[in-house]
């Protein structure tokens, strides 16, 4: 249930202050200028009190209208110390009126956009929970159930192989999901990339997509590249981490027969990679959640995966001061574009 903190609506329009104090200055000058003109002209003793008698009437004004004043910024801050308050003791539900918030109109703006956020991130982690148990339990109930099968004197050579190749993947699995869990915190909490060398750029692709060309020969997927010799000063293992997380995700999402394109091309100093496949592609929603932690855009576990890896390749474009972006419709496949904008080195003995 959502709790909006709304002003009360016998509270006045919005005014400048400025404004308000510039009418009261005026009002009261104009009020001084007569009393003192008419204290000159006619210093009869009826006259004489009357005008003496405004005096304390100008006060009273100008007191009035400060107090009110006043009371109306502490009302708004009172508002946004409240929501504060709530935010505080777990409630994300908590949003602000930006009808009459005056000058704190931003400050209210930015709160309430605050409070989205962490409660996205909120639901994130939860999904994250959720989907890191399930990953998580899934290999090891595996691994101890055909353990124990192990343990047992009557089974076949065929069923214990069978039953070591899978306690084998699950524990492959178990490993992964450790490692990528590992990797994303360290990336997180560094901020600038340390191990920087040249290399090349145009073969570390080669590489990984080697290390990928038996899962693409089992689906019988086509491979095109066309990739510009290229010489990169940076970290090689965060490099090989964003190819090998795009190429294996282009592999894991495009159908039997389908086709992967990588095309790498150099201008100045500024590197586009795309990686493109003739998978299941992506609806609006998914492309727009695609990189955030945890997201999975299969939310029925039909392929395997823990919504790390883009997350992971995100994190590593970031710190190499690039860019990466991702375009794709249902059925058409996707394409993902790593621009790196760190100084390159173009290789002349290619």
């Amino acid at each position: 249930m959502k709790i909006n903190i709304k002003f009360d609506k016998s509270e006045p329009l919005t005014v400048h202050w400025a404004v308000w104090f510039y009418i009261l200055i005026l009002v009261n000058s104009v009020m001084a200028f007569g009393l003192i003109t008419f204290l000159e002209f006619d210093m009869s003793e009826n006259n004489a009190i009357y005008m003496l008698a405004m005096i304390p009437c100008m006060g009273l004004v100008v007191g009035a209208a400060i107090i009110r004043i006043i009371r109306t910024l502490k009302l708004r801050m009172k508002k946004i110390s409240d929501g504060i308050n709530r935010v505080a003791e777990g409630n994300l539900e908590v949003e602000l009126d930006l009808n009459h918030s005056g000058e704190y109109r931003d400050m209210y703006r930015n709160f309430n956009r605050m409070v989205r956020e962490l409660k996205n991130t909120k639901i994130e982690m939860q999904n994250f929970m959720n989907d890191f148990s399930h990953e998580f339990k899934t290999p090891i109930t595996s691994i101890h159930g055909f353990a124990e099968l192990l343990q047992e004197d009557h089974i076949s050579e065929e069923d214990r192989k069978q039953y070591l190749q899978i306690i084998a993947e699950e524990s492959h699995r178990l490993a992964l999901l450790s490692q990528n869990t590992l990797l994303l915190s360290k990336l997180d909490a560094q901020e600038v990339i340390t191990d920087k060398k040249v290399f090349d750029l145009d073969e570390q692709i080669k590489k990984c997509t080697i290390l990928m060309f038996r899962e693409m020969e089992k689906k019988e997927i086509t491979l095109n590249m066309e990739l510009s010799p290229v010489k990169y000063f940076g970290s090689a293992e965060l490099m090989h981490q964003i190819w090998m997380n795009l190429i294996s995700n282009a592999v894991k999402f495009t159908p039997h027969g389908g086709e992967i394109t990588i095309i790498m091309v150099s201008v100045g100093d500024q590197i586009t990679v795309n990686i493109s496949d003739t998978g299941i592609g992506m609806d609006e929603r998914t492309i727009k959640h695609i990189f955030d932690k945890y997201y999975q855009g299969d939310s029925s576990h039909a392929t395997i995966g823990f919504g790390l890896g883009l997350s992971i390749v995100k994190r590593i474009v970031d710190l190499c001061g690039g860019d990466i972006t991702a375009t794709s419709a249902p059925g058409l496949g996707s394409t993902f574009s790593v621009v790196l904008k760190a100084p390159v080195h173009r290789s002349k003995n290619k």
